[in-house]
């Protein structure tokens, strides 16, 4: 890694990447400060603050971090030594549909507790020695934070969904020291981070020799929960003793009990009403949806012939040789249970999501005024699609307003949530031929 000095990496960044609205909360500046960088929350954003130590910023603290630069071609290289068959989905070897052969690991995962089992798997036989993992609680109830598990019981106080940001990447100053070889289980773009950084042979990653991930859509700002909160007359996180985000049966429902015993749920599709009113930027930005550069990633399998037998189903893309015999050992020891699918199928479990990464975030990014560069973009977009991202823009901005999340707040969860759910559907069915209209045969162009 060559050093450029007399830069100072810190302003660039700024002028770069924060200023510019492109950071997205992954944590790598701040992990890789070496001190010198802390998290301030900011109207419900982790902005990067100098602390009060001296110093220069590392220079790979920006060339680390994938906010403006990622370029998905040369990674693709350098990790499969390939590029992808589709640019909607990355490199892909086999997909699966399954779920872990434990009912235990199976349930307290999101959907159908692979990564959770994998990550067991790995440890019991030796080929790791702690996965990089979100752990919720460990210092707060409310509160997410990156966690290296050591046994099968961290690994599953693990489990489970977290759709709130956090900044996963704040841990790189500690794997450096710790003994490997270990897993990472990350969101997009803290792993096109690691994967930069392995690249780079950065020592913080040195020790990661398995990268895994789930697909990831839209995210919220934890203002989310504190609003859900106040609608239940709450008005401090101070009062939550627990926090789940995909509690109970699949599909999950939002659980948080109270310090005074009470509980408050609501079915994730009714949770999934404060979306466009505290949505992330990154969310909107980040074009990757399946987790492109893992080697295997996981989503919920949204079919209906999996719906209707619950339990909790996963859709699993194995997408490099050593991501495929893991989960083939896996399958002869019995410990999960799957069957291969084609990817066409995988695909069509979420061409919603799909063509809101692969065209919206196209879009959405070619209004910003610094644009961020994936070494890749679609060939054409149509004015009809681009008509339905104003739509959304027009709806997303109306939900950031004060008086917007004010009026949400004050209508009860049995009219709102039910009311969010019948418009999604709607939305999705009149904007489906718009949407869904070639968006399999999509073509890109690689820059």
């Amino acid at each position: 890694m060559n050093e450029t000095k007399d830069i100072d990496w810190w302003q660039k960044y700024k002028k770069d990447i924060l200023d510019v609205g492109l950071d997205t909360e992954c944590g790598t500046v701040v992990g890789l400060s070496e001190g010198l960088l802390e998290y301030k929350n900011i109207k419900g954003k982790h902005i990067p603050v100098r602390t009060k130590k001296d110093g220069a910023l590392p220079q790979a603290a920006y060339d680390g971090c994938a906010a403006r630069l990622c370029n998905y071609p040369e990674l693709n290289e350098y990790v499969f030594k390939k590029q992808p068959k589709s640019w909607l989905c990355g490199v892909v070897e086999e997909a699966f549909i399954g779920h872990a052969a434990n009912e235990n690991i199976r349930r307290t995962g999101a959907s159908g507790g692979i990564l959770s089992a994998i990550l067991i798997h790995l440890l019991e036989s030796k080929e790791i020695t702690g996965a990089v993992c979100m752990k919720t609680g460990n210092q707060n109830p409310w509160e997410s934070e990156p966690f290296i598990a050591h046994s099968k019981e961290e690994i599953l106080e693990c489990a489970g969904s977290v759709y709130s940001a956090t900044p996963m990447n704040t841990i790189l100053s500690e794997l450096e020291n710790e003994d490997g070889p270990l897993a990472y289980i990350g969101l997009p773009d803290q792993i096109a981070a690691i994967r930069k950084l392995q690249r780079m042979d950065h020592p913080s990653v040195r020790n990661i020799k398995y990268v895994f991930g789930p697909y990831t859509g839209t995210q919220m700002s934890f203002e989310a929960i504190k609003s859900f909160l106040r609608s239940n007359g709450v008005r401090s996180e101070d009062k939550i003793k627990t926090l789940k985000y995909r509690a109970g049966e699949w599909p999950g429902h939002l659980q948080i009990e109270l310090k005074d015993g009470r509980i408050l749920q609501a079915e994730k599709f009714h949770y999934n009403y404060l979306i466009p009113f505290f949505i992330t930027s990154s969310s909107l930005q980040i074009p990757d949806f399946t987790n492109e550069l893992t080697d295997i990633s996981v989503g919920d399998a949204w079919s209906p012939k999996y719906e209707e037998k619950r339990g909790g189903y996963s859709v699993v893309l194995a997408r490099s040789e050593k991501g495929v015999k893991i989960l083939k050992d896996m399958q002869l020891d019995k410990a999960i249970t799957i069957e291969n699918i084609p990817i066409s199928e995988a695909l069509d479990m979420h061409g919603h999501m799909l063509d809101f990464k692969k065209r919206g975030s196209f879009i959405r990014n070619n209004w910003k005024k610094v644009k961020p560069e994936y070494g890749y973009k679609p060939a054409k977009i149509t004015d009809g699609r681009k008509f339905v991202e104003w739509c959304m823009r027009i709806f997303f901005g109306i939900g950031k307003l004060a008086v917007s999340r004010w009026i949400v707040e004050h209508i009860p969860l049995k009219i709102v949530g039910p009311c969010f759910n019948v418009l999604r559907k709607s939305w999705k069915s009149v904007s489906r031929p718009t949407k869904r209209k070639n968006l399999r045969t999509m073509e890109f162009i690689v820059s």
